[in-house]
């Protein structure tokens, strides 16, 4: 009997122990699987950020010229101007923007606006009107006058006015390609097909600022009056533009009828009541509406707006 009862002793404890181990299974998954316990909440205070200000975003700056003549033109960039002038077609104002030729179409001479520029080319600018400020301003540098308005013309200096003017001097050196080198008042030009001890009657082509290009109209077998340079040739009145055909502005149809002498291969020149209008890009025999962007006493220079038809 006793033997009878030990197996049954046994299975109890085997039964007992499994249960111990389930439990102790549970108790485990339970610590690893339990979520974690949630945080109390925290109220934060949310402070929204001070609005940036307009200046610091900065998509609009606009630059006084006024105040800043050497400012740059760039495109998309705004500017205070005041318009100096007008097209004498009158379709637009013309301002400039660190010595740059700028139209602005519907504006006047006086207005004082800010502008955009949409357009950049060598010698000018396009600009659109953004806002005026105001008008009649007074133009500075600027005397009242009944005279139809003109772009107020940079202060020339002798070496602008050097170009197409002819003097007659005696060569003096040669330079390296063999050019004839007169002094007028001081200034070296070189002259072209001229030699060494000549004395020659020169028209001055070109003007580089340190020194001046020319070319020999005559020679003279007898030397020139002594003097310390080489003196310049008084022309008839009949070759004194003493009306300038043409203002910064004007639209005109033009032939080209010769190469610059500067760089025949590239700039056209086109006459207008004899006065002369460099046209660049241009050859000869071309036709072209221009706008002129620059009046000196002597000539003037000009844009290509468009190519016309070669005439028949």
């Amino acid at each position: 009997m006793n033997e009878a009862a030990r197996p049954e002793s046994s299975r109890t404890v085997l039964i007992a122990l499994l249960v111990v181990c389930l439990i102790a299974v549970a108790a485990v998954l339970f610590l690893v699987l339990r979520p974690e316990p949630t945080p109390p909440e925290t109220v934060v205070e949310v402070v929204e950020a001070a609005t940036p200000a307009e200046a610091a975003l900065n998509v609009a700056q606009v630059v006084d010229t006024l105040a800043n003549p050497e400012a740059t033109a760039e495109e998309g960039s705004r500017y205070k101007v005041l318009i100096v002038d007008e097209a004498r077609e009158g379709a637009s104002g013309i301002a400039r923007i660190g010595g740059l030729v700028t139209f602005v179409p519907d504006t006047r001479r006086g207005d004082l606006v800010i502008v955009e520029v949409s357009r950049l080319k060598r010698s000018t600018a396009d600009a659109r009107l953004v806002e005026r400020l105001a008008s009649g301003q007074p133009i500075p540098g600027r005397e009242a006058s009944d005279r139809p308005s003109r772009l107020p013309r940079r202060e020339e200096t002798p070496a602008s006015l050097m170009v197409g003017q002819e003097f007659r001097g005696t060569v003096e050196d040669l330079g390296r390609e063999g050019d004839g080198i007169v002094k007028v008042d001081g200034k070296v030009v070189f002259v072209k097909g001229a030699a060494m001890g000549e004395h020659v009657v020169f028209r001055v082509t070109e003007d580089a600022g340190r020194f001046a290009r020319g070319e020999v109209v005559s020679k003279s077998e007898t030397p020139f009056a002594t003097a310390p340079s080489a003196t310049p040739i008084a022309k008839p009145a009949s070759d004194d533009h003493g009306d300038i055909p043409v203002a910064v502005g004007d639209e005109l149809d033009v032939e080209v009828v010769e190469g610059d002498r500067r760089n025949p291969s590239v700039d056209g020149v086109a006459r207008i009541d004899r006065f002369v209008v460099f046209v660049p890009g241009t050859q000869p025999g071309d036709r072209a509406r221009i706008r002129i962007t620059d009046v000196r006493s002597r000539a003037a220079q000009a844009e290509v707006i468009e190519r016309l038809p070669a005439t028949p």
